[in-house]
């Protein structure tokens, strides 16, 4: 495939016109940010191509700040360390470039394609990321610091150890358009759009129905039935949940219980494998006494339930435990699990809606 590709864009003399045209770029690149700035702006319905250029291959390694390379085409580049401080990239292509350990401060990506970028240990402070697109785009270590994210899209991030304090979130109320802006401050990428959207109460119940239609939690013991809770996970991926086992650092501002109560709430239903409870019995009483949410055990065949586990089976939503062994547990699964979680899940939501008429 890719040799007929490549047979195709020779024939067509595609290679030969970008080649010419990122020689031109270039000679316009190194005379200077004033001259290439004004020739930017003579030029401004041709976007500059520079993709697979190399610092110190197809240019001196130089300060390349203030430069505006609003809409340039950087698919590939390799600008490693570079100075582009307060640089331009407004609707630029920098999809697969290589930008680790370069000096972004101040720069402007708006609404920029970063697919696969890398940004390792990248100096970004003060960026503006506003509408940008992030996708497996490589973080690890960057410097994100007072960046303004606005309308950004991010998915698949490397994020280990970037510096994500003082996220700025500046926008106009769709509710009051000729207000003054607000802003918001966030502390991390990935929970600034949650942030954002939960925001004058406007989106609160459409993240809440959306978590209840797809989350489910997935509660036991994480060391000798880790095996069992996995099964279970990408079961029902395959089922289109999105299974959550608490085995992650919980929040600061709750303790295990309350993350458990608080993740319970708005999930689907729950599942609890306690063949080996020890704090099973507590996290199940707290999440049955306060939700009517589906519960359903399951439990290793032979293996008798806690001795507390009747009590809870005054409340309706609490299932009988399931038996399963390692062979016929994901068979079981979707036929004595899955599915009647979900039918008591409409039935509940049915009777929670009589509940409110008055």
């Amino acid at each position: 495939m890719k040799a007929l590709v490549r047979r195709y864009v020779t024939k067509t003399g595609a290679l030969k016109d970008r080649k010419k045209a990122r020689k031109k770029a270039l000679d316009e690149l190194v005379k200077g940010s004033a001259l290439w700035n004004e020739w930017r702006r003579k030029n401004s319905t041709k976007p500059p191509m520079l993709a697979a250029v190399k610092a110190g291959v197809h240019f001196a390694p130089r300060s390349l700040a203030d430069y505006d390379f609003s809409y340039t085409n950087f698919t590939g580049a390799k600008l490693p360390g570079m100075n582009l401080r307060r640089a331009n990239f407004h609707q630029a292509i920098l999809a697969g470039a290589d930008l680790s350990d370069a000096h972004l401060e101040g720069a402007n990506f708006c609404r920029t394609d970063l697919y696969k970028t890398k940004f390792t240990k990248a100096h970004l402070k003060g960026a503006n990321l506003q509408g940008v697109q992030l996708a497996y785009t490589d973080l690890t270590g960057a410097d994100l610091r007072d960046c303004t994210v606005y309308g950004m899209s991010a998915w698949d991030l490397k994020l280990k150890d970037a510096k994500q304090q003082g996220l700025i979130i500046r926008y106009q109320p769709t509710t009051a358009p000729n207000e003054k802006e607000e802003v918001l401050t966030v502390h991390g990428l990935d929970p600034a759009a949650f942030m954002y959207f939960a925001l004058h109460n406007r989106n609160i119940s459409t993240i809440m129905n959306a978590a209840g239609d797809k989350w489910v939690l997935i509660l036991g013991r994480f060391t000798e039935d880790r095996d069992v809770l996995d099964k279970v996970r990408d079961a029902l991926k395959k089922e289109q949940f999105i299974p959550i086992i608490f085995d992650f650092k919980r929040p600061k501002q709750r303790d295990l219980i309350e993350t458990i109560m608080l993740l319970a709430g708005m999930s689907a239903f729950v599942i609890v494998e306690m063949s080996n409870p020890r704090s099973t019995p507590l996290e199940l009483q707290a999440i049955a006494s306060n939700y009517g949410v589906p519960i359903f055990p399951i439990i290793k065949k032979g293996v008798k339930p806690f001795a507390m586990f009747s009590g809870l089976r005054k409340f309706r939503w609490v299932s009988q435990p399931v038996e399963y062994t390692k062979n016929d547990l994901i068979a079981r699964l979707r036929d004595r699990v899955i599915k009647p979680a979900m039918e008591e899940r409409r039935r509940l939501a049915a009777w929670k809606r009589r509940a409110e008429v008055p």
